[in-house]
């Protein structure tokens, strides 16, 4: 896995500080722990759609669904809604 797609956990607690190398799902923004320059394929996979890492839920695998297109269609819809309220 790149660096570029790895973030970095501080875990701090009785048994002293750690830090862990993580990646966030492109589907469901869940956080894992992986182990830096690993195979996307021992993650979960890639999702050839989005070209995003993606975690090893069945549900990240049925479909390509990111957080921003989420985002996207729920600013839409919002829209819409004030849309509707002003003509009315």
């Amino acid at each position: 896995m790149r660096k570029a797609l790895t973030g970095l956990a501080t875990l701090s607690g009785p048994f002293g500080i750690q830090e862990k190398a993580t990646f966030t799902c492109a589907h469901c923004q869940s956080i894992k722990r992986v182990e830096p320059f690993c195979d996307p394929a021992d993650l979960g996979g890639l999702c050839k759609v989005c070209m995003g890492v993606i975690c090893d839920k069945p549900e990240c695998h049925l479909r390509c669904d990111p957080v921003m297109a989420k985002i996207e269609r729920q600013e839409k819809a919002a829209q819409a809604r004030r849309w509707m309220q002003e003509c009315s």
